[in-house]
């Protein structure tokens, strides 16, 4: 997808490194596709996303689909990715199950919203190795949270 070419992958890390980095750079993350149906994304494996016995983290793959799903609330809301004055979408209950695993190539969750409503959105993402295998399936709930002013009264 043009959206998410190599050049404007390098400009979106090279902000999120200048804003002080967060997970998404620590995990490799990167969207291939989005819009206001479903995201696509993907984690390369690395020592980043990779427990004891060589094979991806549980955590990392849950992670993955959180990013993807709090990406997919984002597009909902607005599919033009233009505005700045957003309510956040926080997750606020993660269920995953874990099916198998690998030691190689990208995890690839594909996250599509189930429910969206005005306050609250439950997303669904299934996570895919390389070869197509799932990997994972992960039901997320995010309220949309209003983002607060300058600090004067909190």
């Amino acid at each position: 997808m043009p959206e998410f070419d190599d050049d404007w992958y390098d400009d979106w890390k090279r902000g999120l490194e200048e804003s002080g980095g967060n997970v998404i750079l620590a995990l490799g993350l990167r969207p291939i596709e989005a819009s206001a149906e479903r995201v696509v994304m993907e984690m390369p494996m690395g020592p980043n996303v990779r427990q004891g016995t060589g094979v991806f983290a549980a955590g990392a793959l849950i992670q993955l689909a959180d990013v993807a799903a709090t990406m997919v609330c984002f597009r909902a809301i607005d599919p033009t990715g233009e505005r700045g004055d957003l309510p956040f979408p926080l997750s606020v209950q993660i269920s995953s199950n874990l099916l198998r695993n690998t030691d190689r190539g990208k995890a690839i969750t594909t996250s599509r919203i189930v429910h969206k409503g005005r306050t609250m959105m439950v997303v669904g993402s299934d996570i895919h190795d390389d070869d197509g295998r799932l990997l994972a399936t992960v039901t997320s709930t995010h309220v949309m949270l209003q983002k607060q002013g300058s600090g004067e009264g909190s």
